[in-house]
This record gives C-alpha cells, structure tokens and sequence, in this order.
C-alpha cells in the first residue's frame, strides 16, 4: 500500500512517499503531487525515502509530474532518498535524467536553497457576471506590484478567457493564481470541474463562439490544464522580457 504526504508549510512543498509503488497506486501518487503543485510552491521535492517500486514502469509518475511543473508553473522538481534500490531503478528509468536525484532531503534543500521565491497573488472570486472584471483588477495590481505593467493588458486578456469559461461551464467560486516567477508570469484558474476546456473554431456562419482559448493560445506563450483532486487548473504562461 502506497502512503503519500504532503508538507507545504514552507515555501519547499515536500512530498513523501513511502510504501509500495505500483501502476494502480501510482494514479494516488500523481493525484498528491498535482495537489502540492497546485499551491504554487517554490518548488517540489519528492522525499521516496520509505518507499519499494513493484512495477519500475510506475516511477515515470514522476518524470512526466516533472515536465508538467517546468510548463506551469515553472516549479523545479527534485527527489531525495538514501535507498541503493530505489535510486538504481530511478536511474535505469532515466527518471533521473528528468527530475535531478539526491541522496538526502537535507542535500536537496540545499539544492534549492538558492531558488528565489515568486511574488504570488491569489483571489476567490465566485463566478458570477462580475467575476471577470474583478479578475482583471487583481491580475493588473499583481503586473503592477511585480513590476511587469508592460504584461498587463495580455494577462488581462487571457484571465478573462479563463474566468469566462468558468462562469459559463462550471460555476461555484474560483482560485485566481498569479506568480511573477525569473522567466515567466504564470496565471491559472483553478475550479471544481475535472472537464478540460475544448479548443473549438468560431461557428462558420456566425462566427459566434470558439474565441477564447484561440485568442489565450495567440497571445500566451503557453498554456494547458492540470488535474487535481478535487477539479482542475487551467494555466496560461507570458514571457518576462526584463531590460537593464
């Protein structure tokens, strides 16, 4: 049986995982990582100290949980564990090749130690009518007190896309997310609907609909959907051009 924790009182979400890993259990393992990720941390570190792989196969939870946190939001990944064991499956996975591998929590905090801390903003806005105006103002007073107000009619652009898609497909409230990060502005939208949003073209005849994500994927530099627990988080990503 797999047993997954999760620490996030510090800015360094830990993850530990101990007991045995398996392709069933590895569904529960990823749903855990995508929750610490949620949260914005600084970045994750996987603690396999404790844990016995039954299937290798099943460790590529991590590599793939890896390249999702470098799209969004930009989170480094690292694993600790002591284990002979566990590192040479790890390392014959080419896991390690992914997500860089490290004998002791104490050496990978280390690791991360130089990791400056993003300027995050965050707001639950219920979705109503007037989610997207009050989405706009918190994502144009977060590019301003980040000093990015050259990004704010983009980001503002796109939070209105994301929050508009709640509004009319999901309801409830929201978490709006904004993280000033060294290469990218990363702004999500997280709801309770495990529903991906489809990208569709606008109605031939009408040319009604089918324009938000189209203008989300002109205007950002990236942008996709994370399953978590309990519904989803949909990202969106504007390149930092910083001058000086």
């Amino acid at each position: 049986m797999l047993s997954c924790a999760i620490d996030a009182s510090a800015p360094i979400a830990v993850v530990s995982l101990s007991g045995a890993l398996s392709m069933s259990s590895s569904v529960d393992a990823r749903s855990v990582l995508h929750k610490a990720l949620a949260a914005h941390p600084t970045a994750v570190l996987v603690d396999v100290d404790g844990l016995t792989v039954d299937e290798d196969i099943a460790l590529t939870v991590l590599s793939t949980f890896g390249r999702v946190a470098a799209e969004w939001p930009g989170c480094p990944v690292v694993i600790s564990g002591s284990s002979r064991t566990v590192r040479r499956d790890l390392e014959r996975m080419g896991i390690n090749r992914v997500v860089p591998l490290y004998d002791d929590r104490a050496e990978a905090e280390a690791a991360l130690g130089d990791l400056r801390t993003p300027r995050r903003f965050r707001s639950m806005i219920a979705a109503t009518p007037a989610a997207t105006a009050t989405a706009r103002d918190v994502v144009r007073r977060a590019c301003t007190d980040a000093g990015l107000p050259a990004l704010a009619d983009d980001a503002e652009l796109i939070v209105t896309e994301l929050v508009g898609n709640v509004i009319r497909h999901v309801g409830g409230t929201m978490e709006l997310m904004v993280s000033a990060r060294e290469r990218f502005l990363h702004l999500a939208v997280r709801d309770g609907s495990p529903v991906k949003p489809k990208r569709v073209l606008p109605d031939p005849e009408t040319g009604e609909g089918g324009r938000g994500l189209l203008l989300v994927d002109a205007v950002a530099s990236g942008w996709g959907t994370s399953e978590i627990s309990d519904g989803k988080v949909v990202w969106a990503t504007l390149r930092i051009h910083r001058h000086g």
